[in-house]
C-alpha cells in the first residue's frame, strides 16, 4: 500500500518540496548534496523504500557521512513508523 503512494508522490515532488523536507528534519545540507541526493530519489526510490544495500552505499559515497547519517536516522524512523 504504502509502495503505491510513495510511487505517486515520487512523480510529484519537485526540488523545492524535497529543500522543506529537508529543512521539517533539521537536516541542512549543501546545494550540491541536495541535486545529488534529489537526483538519487527520483531515480532508485524503490532501492531506498526496499532498503537495498547498494543503494545505500551509493548514497553514502555522495554525501558526507553527517548528511548521510542523518537521512539513514530518517529512513530508520520511516520505516518503524509506516512498518515497512
Amino acid at each position: 500500500m504504502y509502495k503505491n503512494l510513495l510511487k505517486q508522490w515520487i512523480v510529484n515532488i519537485n526540488k523545492e518540496d524535497f529543500k522543506r523536507y529537508l529543512k521539517l528534519n533539521n537536516l541542512t545540507t549543501s546545494e550540491e548534496e541536495i541535486d545529488t541526493l534529489f537526483k538519487l530519489l527520483k531515480s532508485d526510490w524503490e532501492g531506498i523504500y526496499e532498503g537495498k544495500e547498494e543503494t545505500f552505499l551509493k548514497i553514502q559515497s555522495q554525501v558526507s557521512k553527517e548528511t548521510y547519517e542523518k537521512l539513514y536516522g530518517l529512513y530508520l524512523k520511516a520505516k518503524s513508523k509506516y512498518k515497512i
